[in-house]
């Protein structure tokens, strides 16, 4: 007889364990539901997988920073490494779901699935997405097939890879998608359908030594452009102490010329600066954005402004020159 697979449901907070006051009120609280709530409102989940859970925290996912993040990575090492288990579901707010996601991407290092999932409504609502989304997150992590192709978000029936997912929406039930590309996959009634081979972060763990320390992440900052505003966003920046810097630009990462003097001034000052886009589906290039007199600034390929963020205060943490950093920013202008 064949074992039935063993899946960790790691519950974070977040709307998928939220309660509102009436079914239909759009306020509500968030992370108000246990891990065992929620198991018990899905009905078939245990015909799926042998099913245990634990709750790590309870936040509203706009409280989640990344020392959460390098908490929960430590556990899902643990949980791993154990045998007996075969995947992981985290239960996770969306606020903040693609950077966790991404900062799991970066500094995981397992052939077991892991698998994020949230939902755009609270548990207690007419007609939560909770119970589907996890369900299917639990269908996915449960199949072989789901092993060796990294941290995964499931919603609204998409598989995404986690790397690539973005949030789109702050309503629709398919708050997210994938960028660049598509979905990896989709859930069709009782069918898991995956396309095509294991679509992994080119960084995947490269980042994994992070978890040996408790330092705190270097902060970078980001500054939003916007028509019209000269040197403003840079203005109050002068003398600041942070170590990096994220240039939401226009288009493909233009900016006005006299921003572009304090950038450069910012950059040759010690602060690293990567360029990317305020636009939601946009590539920067050296050849695309406005070009900036310093060996201190990069383009951030496919990131967006939150990815590059991430990705630059980890590899401040971990000592990178600007060469190593160009090199990482570099491998998204090709994916």
């Amino acid at each position: 007889m064949t074992r039935q697979a063993h899946i960790r449901i790691i519950a974070t907070g977040g709307t998928i364990a939220g309660r509102g006051d009436s079914p239909t009120e759009v306020a509500y609280a968030s992370a108000q539901v246990s891990a065992d709530e929620l198991v018990l409102a899905v009905p078939g989940l245990s015909e799926l997988a042998e099913i245990s859970t634990e709750t790590l925290f309870a936040l509203d996912s706009k409280e989640i920073g990344f020392s959460h993040c390098r908490s929960l990575a430590a556990l899902l090492d643990q949980r791993l490494a154990d045998a007996t288990c075969d995947g992981v579901v985290v239960t996770h707010g969306t606020d903040t779901l693609e950077e966790a996601a991404w900062f799991l991407d970066l500094v995981g290092r397992w052939s077991k699935p892991v698998i994020l999932v949230g939902s755009m409504r609270p548990a207690t609502a007419l007609s939560a997405d909770a119970p589907a989304n996890l369900y299917q997150a639990v269908s996915v992590c449960a199949d072989p097939a789901a092993a060796g192709r990294g941290v995964m978000v499931v919603m609204a029936a998409d598989i995404l890879s986690g790397w690539r997912a973005v949030k789109i929406s702050a309503t629709a039930l398919n708050g997210f998608h994938a960028y660049p590309g598509g979905p990896i996959g989709k859930i069709v009634g009782e069918s898991l359908l995956l396309f095509g081979s294991p679509n992994l972060s080119p960084l995947v763990g490269r980042f994994h030594n992070h978890l040996r320390n408790d330092d705190e992440l270097p902060f970078v900052d980001i500054v939003l452009l916007r028509a019209g505003c000269g040197d403003q966003p840079l203005a109050d920046f002068e003398g600041n102490v942070c170590k990096g810097l994220v240039v939401a630009g226009f288009g493909g990462g233009t900016m006005p010329d006299n921003l572009n003097r304090l950038v450069a001034e910012t950059a040759n000052s010690g602060c690293t600066v990567v360029v990317s886009s305020r636009v939601s589906q946009a590539t920067v290039l050296t050849e695309t954005m406005t070009s900036v007199k310093s060996k201190n600034v990069f383009p951030s390929g496919l990131l967006n402004p939150q990815k590059s963020a991430l990705l630059l205060s980890l590899a401040l943490d971990a000592n990178l020159d600007a060469l190593e950093i160009a090199e990482l920013f570099n491998v998204f202008v090709t994916q």
